[in-house]
């Protein structure tokens, strides 16, 4: 009997811990309330926080996406200035950042984070004048690019000029302000960084339809959002709200059509929409969690529209952050 009576007082011990009774991230978030989410305001089309303390912009909607999916309503998120990937260590209360953060191993691994789907595939590229005979990168050879000194975007312009045997006279800046300053005076031919960068940039210029970005990228930057490693149910919630914005726009299910089609003839859009209760229990969410996202931010495409394409001052072409129906990377899983 000793030896069971000590294995038994030994599962006593673990369940009585702290750690055995913590409550989830999601059990957290219900409990105060709202989703802490961290952005960072200062790219346009992105987050951005007015004078009345009102965010908006992509990153924003991605966060009150997942505030729909689990409180029926977008509203119930707070914001936080998350100003570096360490604010986590910092911040316990914070749930999920979502901020134009590249997914890499050591920002992931090393810090016991996770980051979730791949929201907007972004690169280096170059926003030249519209009235240029540069049509690519290639058209650059002998020309004078400007590239702020940060983000190794200085590194990444050398690499592909070796790379394709150019001479780029290369202006390296150590601010945006100087940057924009030197191209809109004309200093430059071109100017290098990423595009979700140069999409502010233009929108920026004296006049913005008096420049254009190349279609081409130089690198490659998967931007994601990112929460703890231990908060599994929590992750699930945020990559499947993701999802849930991607097949929602692939299966034309936007904030306008949702009610309609609550009783549609698709199986797949009905599960999307909460026909089958069964997909929500999977997450612990009611079975309108998509419908909610749906009915409050719009599908993928609703989101980009309004913050970084046609219905922006932004003006930033899809590109890869296309549908893979229509030549893009956009691909998810099945939401059923």
């Amino acid at each position: 009997m000793r030896p069971i009576i000590v294995l038994c007082l030994a599962v006593l011990a673990v369940l009585g811990s702290p750690e055995a009774w913590a409550k989830s991230r999601l059990e957290q978030i219900r409990q105060r309330g709202y989703l802490v989410c961290g952005v960072l305001p200062g790219v346009a089309g992105f987050a951005a926080v007015d004078a009345r303390g009102e965010y908006s912009g992509f990153d924003v909607d991605i966060c009150r996406a997942v505030s729909a999916a689990i409180f029926a309503s977008g509203d119930q998120v707070r914001f936080i200035d998350a100003t570096s990937v360490d604010i986590f260590a910092k911040a316990p209360e914070l749930d999920l950042v979502a901020r134009r953060l590249t997914w890499t191993l050591t920002r992931e691994a090393s810090r016991g984070l996770m980051f979730g789907p791949i929201v907007f595939y972004d690169g280096e590229g170059f926003l030249v004048p519209a009235a240029s005979p540069v049509s690519g990168g290639t058209d650059l050879d002998g020309k004078k690019v400007c590239v702020d000194g940060g983000e190794d975007w200085a590194g990444a312009l050398t690499r592909y000029a070796k790379a394709n045997r150019l001479t780029i006279d290369t202006v390296v800046v150590t601010s945006r302000v100087e940057g924009e300053k030197l191209f809109f005076a004309g200093k430059c031919d071109a100017y290098a960084a990423d595009k979700s960068m140069l999409g502010a940039i233009r929108a920026d210029a004296p006049a913005p339809a008096e420049y254009r970005i190349l279609p081409e990228q130089i690198t490659k930057e998967p931007l994601a959002p990112l929460v703890r490693q231990g908060d599994d149910g929590f992750f699930q919630i945020v990559r499947w709200t993701i999802f849930a914005l991607i097949d929602a726009e692939e299966l034309g299910v936007t904030h306008k059509t949702v009610g309609a089609l609550r009783h549609s003839d698709d199986p797949d859009i009905r599960a999307l929409v909460g026909a089958d209760p069964m997909v929500g229990q999977a997450l612990g969410l009611s079975r309108d969690w998509a419908y909610d996202i749906i009915a409050d931010t719009g599908n993928y495409r609703d989101i980009y529209t309004r913050n970084l394409g046609s219905g922006s001052r932004i003006k930033l072409d899809r590109g890869m952050n296309e549908l893979w129906t229509r030549g893009g990377l956009l691909y998810a899983p099945p939401v059923r």
